[in-house]
């Protein structure tokens, strides 16, 4: 078993146990048809960020979900997205030790699609799936850090939202998605600009 893979299953064991579930796919083409025929998808309608297009390189997926008639619907107001059922996102990075997708965006609108839509997917690329919860602070440094990296909307999510509050009993999806589903990518495409763990470490060592 290879670097990735190894990283991979540790990953998959984490967040499995949290409550979501985790995906290898070997391209966006092969992402695109796992997204297709999730039950979540029935409707066959996906709320996805604004501008997603242009997000290099997960914007190329969007056309191959349309052509699997996918019907694709930007993010607007809180009341627009909530309680649709599903919603997509990317990931800045994936820790294997907790199981946990790093969600950095600058617009309100982005960051609601993974908090009130009943089925969040996420996509992030294999190679940003690192071993440690360490590994996060270096990228969470660049992105608080006023400059053209920063983000306003930064959140480390693991699993489906749950709640106890009610009567001390678990329950899952009420102040959020009842299940997430992040699909690790090995090759998005050519020119992937994700930001790397030591891109990011050259940069917070920037004065």
């Amino acid at each position: 078993m290879n670097n990735s893979s190894a990283l991979f299953a540790q990953f998959q064991r984490r967040l499995s146990t949290a409550g979501g579930v985790a995906h290898w796919a070997e391209d966006l083409a092969q992402a695109a048809e796992m997204i297709a025929t999730h039950p979540a998808l029935a409707e066959q309608r996906l709320i996805i960020p604004p501008a997603f297009a242009a997000c290099q390189p997960w914007g190329a997926i969007l056309p191959l979900l349309s052509a699997r008639g996918i019907r694709l619907e930007e993010a607007e107001t809180p009341e627009r997205i909530a309680d649709a059922p599903a919603g997509l996102s990317c990931a800045a990075l994936a820790i294997a030790e907790t199981g946990s997708v790093f969600l950095a965006d600058n617009a309100l609108a982005a960051r609601i699609v993974g908090m009130l839509t009943l089925t969040h997917f996420v996509l992030v690329s294999a190679g940003q799936l690192v071993p440690l919860l360490d590994e996060a602070a270096t990228l969470l440094q660049t992105f608080t850090r006023p400059g053209p990296q920063q983000q306003h909307y930064i959140s480390l999510v693991t699993g489906p939202s749950r709640t106890a509050d009610i009567e001390r009993t678990l329950t899952i999806g009420v102040q959020g998605p009842r299940a997430l589903c992040v699909i690790v990518v090995a090759s998005p495409a050519p020119g992937d600009r994700s930001l790397s763990i030591q891109e990011a470490k050259d940069k917070s060592d920037e004065p």
